[in-house]
């Protein structure tokens, strides 16, 4: 009689466990959902700035943040504060190739040969934090910087709005860099790039704790005899 107490109640842990993962599972993929309909929504008004570096040696990484700063204070030093989205991109498709050249000066100054090549494209993007800035995952429009092979780890910010730094890490966002995101972008949008950050990460690999269900039986307490 405990042994089949025993079994019900497993199997009733079991059955409310992945009741739970179920539930879970659906709020992660609702939350994925918004989040790329928040991205699709928000893309059209800004642009990012994506770096890809040769390769991930530590001389390659170090380059790769030499000219990411070293591309950021020509842009910005010539377009000033005003610049629109547009004037940006109009800039960085007029000046390409001058703008590759001089990066590939810049990397010989520094004792290396390798090329630079700078695209403006739309390519996906991983959920990132800018400080207490938000941007969903999704396709955006980026100015894609690629040094030599462009097999090294990538460095990304948002080239428009400003909030790409030449020097150091982004620890918040600039003043004028809000007041255009609050142009730009509905309030309701605006909030949700301020949300928090998440206390636990759910995402679609949920769905591989199912698999491990039965074997949790192994882990519970033995039953009394």
């Amino acid at each position: 009689m405990k042994e089949q107490d025993s079994s019900t109640a497993k199997k009733e842990l079991l059955l409310a466990l992945a009741c739970f993962l179920a539930a879970a599972f659906l709020w992660a993929f609702q939350a994925r959902l918004e989040q790329g309909q928040l991205a699709e929504r928000i893309a059209p008004h800004i642009l990012r700035f994506h770096v890809l570096a040769n390769s991930n040696s530590a001389a390659d990484q170090e380059i790769k943040i030499e000219v990411k700063s070293f591309l950021l204070e020509r842009i910005y030093g010539h377009l000033g504060e005003d610049a629109a989205k547009s004037d940006v991109v109009a800039y960085l498709e007029a000046e390409r190739q001058t703008l590759e050249a001089e990066a590939e000066q810049f990397i010989r100054r520094l004792g290396k040969e390798q090329t630079v090549s700078l695209d403006v494209v739309w390519c996906a993007f991983p959920e990132k934090y800018y400080g207490e800035l938000k941007l969903p995952a999704g396709t955006y429009e980026a100015a894609q910087v690629r040094i030599g092979q462009g097999r090294g780890r990538n460095w990304w910010c948002i080239l428009y709005p400003k909030v790409c730094v030449t020097k150091g890490a982004v620890a918040t966002v600039p003043e004028g860099s809000i007041k255009e995101l609050e142009e730009l972008l509905s309030p309701e949008d605006l909030q949700a790039l301020y949300a928090q950050r998440p206390l636990i990460h759910l995402d679609f690999q949920l769905w591989q704790l199912f698999s491990t269900l039965p074997a949790l039986q192994n882990h519970l307490p033995p039953s009394s005899s």
